[in-house]
């Protein structure tokens, strides 16, 4: 099973922009979380076109399960 932290913050041209981490650690809390997206939007190091991020629109962590065929050649 594969783990992607997304976090989702809110522009200043009204918009929204989604960071995602790989294989976050372990048992993250709400309030580590919030601290580094905090973090993140004080330092100003992120800009997109939908412009500077201001503010936190959400957290979570998506689970997925990938299944792969395999063929056998002929």
């Amino acid at each position: 099973m594969t783990q992607v932290l997304e976090l989702k913050f809110d522009t200043s041209n009204g918009k929204s922009i989604t960071l995602t981490v790989n294989e976050p650690k372990e048992n993250l809390t709400a309030a580590e979380v919030e601290i580094v997206m905090q973090t993140i939007i004080d330092s100003n190091i992120f800009h997109s076109n939908g412009g500077s991020l201001i503010a936190i629109n959400q957290a979570r962590i998506v689970e997925r399960t990938v299944s792969e065929f395999e063929f056998t050649p002929e």
